[in-house]
């Protein structure tokens, strides 16, 4: 088991330091939204949020860091 996460850590590494930080950055936002996601439903009777776009979550953060737009 050691051996196969070691070797999908690297894999892993290798592939993002491919990527532009853009997509690194729209890979580690959908990563911990989908792990929000599956801690909730293994919740039940929990408040699950809804799922947003990478896309969305950017141009919401951009309309907060400049609100004259």
């Amino acid at each position: 088991m050691k051996k196969s996460t070691g070797a999908l850590t690297v894999a892993l590494f290798i592939i993002l330091s491919g990527c532009s930080s853009e997509m690194a950055k729209q890979s580690a936002f959908e990563a911990m939204h989908n792990k929000a996601q599956m801690d909730c439903q293994q919740n039940p009777g929990s408040n699950c949020q809804e799922k947003q776009s990478y896309d969305d979550y950017q141009r919401n953060l951009n309309s907060r860091s400049d609100p004259g737009k």
